[in-house]
């Protein structure tokens, strides 16, 4: 079954506030039409159609999508109809065409699988929720409780029809060729003269087409943002469902209103994350992993076992079993830490490489360092690896022992087994088995008596 998701993303969103258009809004670290299109991306045979109107080319610049995708351009927004009208002869023959809003985001696979398997049957499908304020809705009309007679918007209701409950979403289904024969059919005879999409429900009842609704227990999915404070509301449903997806999975959280995930996330089993954590872009979590309050990890591999304590910061790196990292540890992009590394309590790594069991446990700088296994870095340690022009490589082989406030000047290489002394000075290569002092000699002086 071929499924084209018809998007309508053509509003400027005043009401958000600033000249971006609203679909472009930030939602877990992206825009959130970016979030729905990721969503359809899940199906197979499906084709996305976004119609586009205010600044669309800024649209079509921030937003990725797959090949099979179409822009179509709503020049005039005379309404939801007339929006579907330009995506029209985007339409394959005989596909489910499902109608969705770049500003409600969060519909879940799942419940778009429901409602295309109701349209595939010959039915139009609605997704329709209960709303204790209904106020700006369009009411669900019913004769009985088996069938949809129609909608009517709030500005168009009387008194009794603004008591109903249940309301509608705007996302619906339908067979695309029934979708094309009706859409013709909608007048602008409303309050506000706009072509509403709303109005094929009636238009489907007078065509034999089945009227059919799927009533969400959980509206949060169909939550959209008009504004800045229905943007956090929705940010903080999203982040809570991420956050409970987790826990379901064996994840322990140790507040679900304290967790922001900005991206995509794996999380193993046993592992757990504590308050005020952020975790951007793509991240890849093993089990039993143990992650302090106020992390930020980015685009990283965290293998199993691993200890990562409070205020630890990890970008574009990878990090093997059991290791330990932190507290206050800064581990930036192209390092790896192979099984059993430590990087403790101000601990700042750059593109470099940690040996197994090897250990940096205080106030350190590796920067295009390869350490070898079982290397010991003293409190204090440097390395020196930019002169003003180029960036150059400290390599420290397996069993060095690297003494306190070392300052090691790249290029440079210590053998295995070597040692520096502290407070050392080291400009030349070290051969294996040395001990490298490169210090002034003390000299204690008297004071002399006035």
């Amino acid at each position: 079954m071929n499924i084209d998701f018809v998007i309508l993303a053509a509003g400027q969103g005043t009401r958000m506030g600033g000249d971006s258009p609203k679909v472009l809004a930030n939602l877990a670290g992206q825009p959130m039409l970016q979030n729905l299109i990721n969503t359809t991306n899940s199906f197979k045979k499906s084709k996305r159609i976004l119609v586009v109107g205010y600044k669309a080319n800024e649209v079509r610049k921030q937003i990725k999508t797959p090949k099979n995708t179409d822009w179509v351009k709503q020049n005039k927004q005379l309404g939801t109809a007339h929006a579907v009208k330009q995506a029209l002869s985007s339409l394959r023959k005989g596909s489910v065409a499902v109608i969705l809003y770049g500003d409600v985001p969060l519909v879940s696979a799942a419940t778009l699988k429901k409602l295309i398997n109701s349209a595939n049957q010959n039915n139009l499908a609605l997704l329709t929720f209960n709303k204790d304020n209904p106020s700006g809705y369009g009411r669900i009309l019913r004769k009985n409780k088996n069938t949809i007679d129609g909608i009517v918007e709030e500005k168009d209701a009387n008194a009794s029809q603004r008591e109903i409950r249940e309301v509608n979403s705007g996302i619906m289904a339908i067979k695309s060729n029934s979708l094309t024969k009706l859409i013709p059919m909608v007048k602008n005879k409303n309050a506000a003269k706009e072509f509403l999409l709303t109005d094929i429900v009636e238009l489907a009842n007078n065509n034999k087409i089945k009227v059919k609704a799927l009533l969400l227990k959980d509206s949060s999915e169909v939550l959209g943002a008009n504004n800045p404070q229905e943007l956090h509301d929705l940010e903080r449903a999203h982040q809570r469902s991420l956050a409970e997806s987790l826990i379901r999975s064996g994840v322990r959280v140790a507040d679900s209103s304290r967790l922001d995930v900005r991206g995509e996330i794996e999380v193993g089993r046993d592992s757990f994350i504590d308050v005020n954590s952020v975790f951007e872009g793509t991240n890849r979590i093993g089990r039993r992993v143990s992650i302090g309050p106020g992390c930020l990890i980015s685009n990283s591999i965290i293998n199993s076992d691993v200890v990562i304590h409070a205020n630890t910061v990890i970008e574009d790196s990878v990090v093997g079993r059991e290791c330990e990292i932190g507290p206050f540890a800064r581990i930036r992009g192209g390092t790896e830490l192979q099984s059993g590394s430590e990087l403790g309590n101000f601990v700042e790594a750059n593109r470099s490489k940690v040996g197994k069991s090897s250990k940096a446990k205080h106030l350190t700088y590796l920067g295009d360092t390869t350490l070898g296994n079982r290397v010991n870095v003293g409190a204090g340690t440097i390395t020196c690896n930019y002169d003003g022009e180029k960036k150059y490589k400290t390599v420290a082989e397996d069993g060095v022992f690297i003494g306190s406030n070392s300052s090691l000047v790249a290029p440079v290489k210590l053998g295995k087994g070597s040692y520096t002394g502290a407070g050392s000075v080291i400009t030349k290569n070290v051969g294996s088995g040395e001990l490298a002092v490169g210090r002034g000699k003390q000299v204690n002086l008297k004071r002399k008596k006035k």
